[in-house]
């Protein structure tokens, strides 16, 4: 009877897998698919982008962090849990080492591969204009990080790769977490269900189900966000927009005076987003403007961007 047990527990979670992978390959489309930028690509190439950044392991928390050798048909993961290939954490001699942090922008979230990122285009940049010196671009990107995690992870990690330069692309994900959360590292914290889920992605990467039920159960909540026209609320807070600037400024000047000390240049970057340039958007694009906001994630932008001055 415990064998007998045993093999229906296995049908039936071979059943659920099953069935999850059907419904995740007909149903979840994660927000780029709707995009003409991809409409030259098959519906399995634009499935398989949507699950390598779905299924990428990752930690949440003060100490963010991407799990180290991970491969995809779209991603890899490096051997310091950065997107590219491996790397050594000793420069090589005459090398200028440039390293890349931000956000899902930086990340490269939406590429088809990793050759088609910020970070790897500025590689080919410099590669193009004939510079002699040799110059190495690490992209440090992670998704849904902040200038909290990004300066700790700058004098705890990063500096240990002897960069020559750090590049900060940054400033929309300081607006989009709570103000709870941004003056108090403590709650910082990964969840349980990230925790158990990053326990499936990184000791059973084939078994699907509870990432794929997960999503499911997300995206049952989010249909009935839509139909309740739950998800217009803008992205960029509008509370205490002066004291994140104030914040942010105080993070980024640690950075440059870590520079200072250390003998690497800092660029800081205040990243844009859509609707923050002259330039007319596609249908797409102006649905997505609208869902985030609209012109008050705008107006509450330039509230930060003007602090910053201040």
């Amino acid at each position: 009877q415990f064998v007998f047990g045993i093999i229906f527990l296995l049908i039936i979670l071979f059943a659920i897998e099953g069935l999850l992978r059907i419904y995740d390959y007909y149903n979840y489309q994660c927000s780029f698919m709707e995009s003409n930028i991809y409409k030259e690509l098959d519906y399995s190439k634009q499935k398989q982008m949507c699950n390598d950044y779905r299924d990428t392991a990752s930690r949440g928390g003060i100490d963010i962090h991407y799990q180290p050798n991970q491969q995809s048909e779209t991603i890899h993961i490096n051997n310091f849990g950065m997107r590219g290939e491996d790397i050594t954490k000793e420069k090589q001699v005459d090398t200028y080492r440039i390293i890349m942090v931000g956000g899902s922008t930086v990340f490269g979230s939406g590429s088809t591969s990793d050759e088609k990122t910020i970070p790897s285009f500025l590689q080919q940049k410099i590669e193009d204009s004939k510079i002699v010196k040799q110059v190495e671009v690490i992209n440090a990107g992670i998704e849904g990080i902040t200038s909290i995690e990004e300066t700790i992870r700058i004098e705890n990690e990063l500096i240990d790769f002897n960069p020559d330069m750090i590049i900060i692309y940054d400033g929309f994900n300081d607006n989009v977490i709570s103000w709870g959360k941004y003056i108090d590292n403590s709650k910082l914290k990964t969840s349980i269900q990230k925790e158990i889920l990053y326990l499936f992605q990184t000791l059973l990467p084939e078994y699907k189900t509870p990432l794929n039920g997960v999503f499911f159960l997300e995206s049952i909540t989010e249909n009935a966000n839509l139909r309740n026209n739950t998800l217009t609320t803008p992205w960029i807070k509008s509370d205490h927009v002066y004291e994140r600037a104030s914040l942010w400024n105080e993070r980024m000047k640690e950075t440059c005076e870590l520079g200072n000390k250390l003998g690497f240049k800092t660029i800081i970057i205040l990243q844009p987003f859509l609707g923050t340039s002259n330039r007319v958007l596609t249908e797409y694009e102006y649905n997505q403007f609208s869902l985030i906001g609209g012109e008050k994630n705008i107006e509450n932008y330039d509230k930060f961007a003007t602090g910053l001055t201040n």
